[in-house]
């Protein structure tokens, strides 16, 4: 596979901060932003992914991403190239195609990006460092799935993770399938959303792919799971599925009280709520333990 093509803007921030457009091997760009103390001075990266509706500038990632390039890591912050997202505005503007959107369709991003960051001139430095992956809610799945095929990749952690894809009744993807579309509404879209079937129709043919507990239990680095006590969205009755099996490294389990799936940030976002500054102080502290290998005085 060839480096995918890079396009940077430096803007001097107190973390410096690139806007960079990774190519992949569709039409679209993934989106990144990429933030360090010191591009020029090799450390680890973290790659940092966002979930369902989500993109690189939502809610808490500017605010998590700042954190993590602050306490000395290269971070690359995402957005998926399908996500459908006006990167200015941060309205979802392009519903055809967030519709066309799949699981193995952000995995293939999420491998482009890290393509890119081995590239020789891509603007920060981690050749010879270990890598971490961070991903929140679907998110957290695709850096689960892509992990295997990361050969840099030292520690993960996940935030509000999927442990199943297959989230539909038996009613509602007949219905699906009969229409070709499973709809729903969102505040950030002008019209209303929905999924093409292909959608489902990946889940469906790579199940023993993305059976996300066995994936997870076989993740040969160190995980961390982070989850909301009170999270709608990804219950914790199936936030447990992802430890039920032994793991082959190390893994932990941290549940942050009186919060729900994005503990309890908001988009836009003007102060991190206390839940959300426990959960980043958590992850800056596992990344700086478990990334220690190889680190230069971090």
């Amino acid at each position: 596979m060839e480096n995918p093509a890079t396009e940077s803007i430096l803007v001097d921030i107190d973390i410096k901060l690139v806007e960079t457009r990774i190519k992949g091997g569709g039409r679209q760009n993934v989106h990144a932003d990429l933030r360090s103390a010191s591009p020029d001075e090799g450390r680890p990266l973290i790659i940092v992914s966002h979930g369902f509706l989500g993109y690189r500038r939502w809610g808490f990632f500017p605010f998590l991403s700042e954190r993590l390039a602050a306490a000395g890591f290269h971070v690359m912050t995402i957005s998926f190239s399908r996500c459908g997202v006006d990167e200015a505005t941060g309205r979802i503007t392009n519903p055809e195609l967030f519709a066309s959107n799949s699981v193995g369709a952000e995995i293939e991003d999420l491998l482009s990006a890290c393509e890119a960051a081995r590239g020789a001139g891509f603007p920060l430095r981690s050749a010879g460092r270990p890598w971490g992956l961070m991903g929140h809610s679907r998110g957290g799945a695709v850096s689960i799935l892509a992990a295997p095929r990361v050969p840099e990749a030292g520690s993960i952690v996940t935030w509000s993770a999927l442990a199943k894809l297959d989230r539909y009744t038996d009613r509602r993807r007949e219905e699906w399938k009969r229409t070709g579309r499973l709809p729903f509404n969102e505040g950030r879209a002008d019209t209303g959303l929905w999924l093409d079937y292909s959608y489902y129709e990946d889940i469906d043919r790579n199940r023993e792919a993305y059976d996300l507990p066995k994936r997870a239990s076989e993740l040969g680095v160190p995980h961390l799971i982070v989850h909301g006590r009170h999270d709608a969205a990804v219950t914790m009755k199936e936030e447990r599925l992802l430890v039920q099996y032994p793991p082959r490294s190390e893994r932990r389990f941290e549940i942050i009280e009186g919060c729900g799936h994005t503990f309890g940030a908001r988009h836009p976002m003007r102060k991190p709520p206390a839940p959300l500054e426990k959960a980043a102080g958590l992850t800056v502290e596992w990344f700086r333990r478990t990334l220690a290998q190889g680190r230069n005085g971090l």
